[in-house]
């Protein structure tokens, strides 16, 4: 029998005392680093910004190319105004470096390897992260989450664990906190819309984590099976995660679930940005990423309170360092203290660049078209597809929201927040829930009427 042959010297007992000792070391350092008050975080955070250059441009081949040699130097000094020199990275920088080409450790050092769901331009983006860099974001989202959980709650975690870190982490960082983990995952045909209903039943779940759209149709199909979420439900938070949500969205959820709704920020290649505290406030990691707002058309740092694009570096990772990168978020940063008592400064999310939208000589986002059309209906199911033409918006309502109450208030909103006019059809519903069982990650997205699902009859 062939057998592998192990290092002279190979002690496996040693090396797992080593490992459960380096762990608790970095949840040592994890605990100091989030008790800084807001001085003690803003030093810390200069001398990490400092490091993560110097590691970045000295052992990632793409940053040792990609920015300047006195750049790097500059600003690995702390001096001052050089980091605003550094040059950004997108994320067609990440695509073309795919799978390897922004690693910045030995491969050997690696414990995770996840890949994006490619939305943004059809082209998926890998990333790495070593034992610390895991296990730092896995207590640090535990502490943050640990504000509205505890050992009592049923966590059911309704996003994609496939490739993607965030069903991982999410997991990782609940389980920490002493809950029961129901993993639900996401378009798995074995575990379809209807036993997600069911699982949430049988367990008593708590928490329900998942993007705000999918929450909106597993309300639905409870329903539709005599269940009613208030009342024969346990769920009394929804912890959203993958899109943003309206304040009308959150509202719907509320009514449906009788369940309070947080939101969260993160993405692949950054893992968590943002998290709320129990006054439902965004509050950023700022122990683990470094956060700019810039102007998307010039690039020039804009102060806090202003709204631009988000730009982040991050301050903890060491298998794949990211320098000035361009998210393609529209957000505003707030400073001002939080009733919370964080020293964390607050994010308020207004949507994605890509997501603009023309209606005539105005801009608007799937996020207003969702607060106007949500906030107007008062019956479920709560979705609707959308179209511009010109100057008109065209809203697809299904059968149930097509009185003229409702259309009457949703044109109105229209008008008053666009300076547009509406013109309504009907909801193919069928096709409509097809794309939302099907979908890994149902978003606002699935609303535009190119998705499938509007009737012009």
């Amino acid at each position: 029998m062939t057998t592998i042959a192990r290092p002279t010297g190979h002690d496996p007992r040693g090396r797992l005392h080593d490992t459960l000792v380096s762990r608790v070391d970095i949840a040592r350092k994890v605990a100091a680093v989030t008790s800084l008050d807001r001085q003690a975080l803003d030093d810390w955070a200069a001398q990490a910004l400092a490091a993560t250059v110097e590691h970045a441009c000295r052992n990632s081949p793409f940053y040792a190319d990609h920015v300047p040699a006195d750049v790097a130097e500059a600003a690995a000094q702390g001096r001052p105004h050089a980091f605003e020199a550094i040059p950004f990275t997108t994320r067609e920088h990440l695509s073309a470096a795919y799978p390897l080409g922004m690693l910045a450790v030995p491969r050997r050092e690696v414990i995770r390897f996840d890949e994006s769901s490619g939305t943004g331009n059809g082209r998926p983006i890998a990333a790495f992260f070593t034992m610390a860099d895991w296990l730092e974001n896995n207590l640090t989202v535990a502490g943050l989450l640990a504000t509205v959980l505890d050992e009592r709650d049923v966590a059911a975690i309704a996003v994609p664990y496939e490739l993607a870190g965030v069903g991982q982490d999410l997991d990782r960082a609940i389980e920490i906190l002493g809950c029961t983990i129901v993993p639900l995952g996401a378009a798995s045909p074995s575990c379809t819309p209807d036993r997600m209903v069911d699982a949430l039943l049988r367990s008593g779940a708590t928490t329900l984590v998942c993007s705000g759209t999918r929450a909106l149709f597993l309300g639905e199909i409870a329903r539709r099976r005599g269940i009613d979420p208030r009342r024969d439900l346990a769920v009394s938070k929804i912890l959203m995660a993958g899109e943003g949500a309206s304040p009308a969205k959150k509202r719907r959820l509320a009514d449906q679930w009788g369940a309070v709704s947080y939101s969260m920020f993160g993405m692949t290649e950054t893992n968590t940005l943002a998290m709320f505290c129990p006054d439902r406030e965004l509050h950023l990691v700022e122990t683990r990423t470094f956060f700019e707002v810039v102007d998307p058309a010039t690039g020039r740092r804009l102060p806090d309170g202003s709204v631009g694009e988000l730009a982040v570096t991050t301050l903890a990772g060491r298998a794949m360092p990211l320098l000035r990168y361009r998210t393609g978020d529209v957000c505003q940063i707030e400073a001002a203290p939080c009733a919370c008592g964080s020293p964390a400064r607050r994010l308020r999310h207004r949507g994605r660049i890509g997501d603009r939208i023309p209606v005539g000589d105005r801009w608007t986002s799937q996020l207003e078209i969702e607060d106007i059309v949500l906030g107007a209906m008062t019956t479920a199911p709560y979705y609707f597809a959308f179209d511009i033409d010109g100057n008109a918006l065209e809203v697809a309502l299904p059968p149930a929201s097509a009185d003229d109450t409702t259309r009457t208030a949703i044109a109105a909103g229209v008008w008053e927040r666009l300076g547009a006019s509406t013109r309504f059809g009907r909801l193919d519903t069928d096709r409509f829930e097809t794309a939302l069982r099907t979908s890994a990650k149902p978003t606002m997205r699935n609303f535009s009427a190119y998705a499938g699902g509007r009737d012009r009859r």
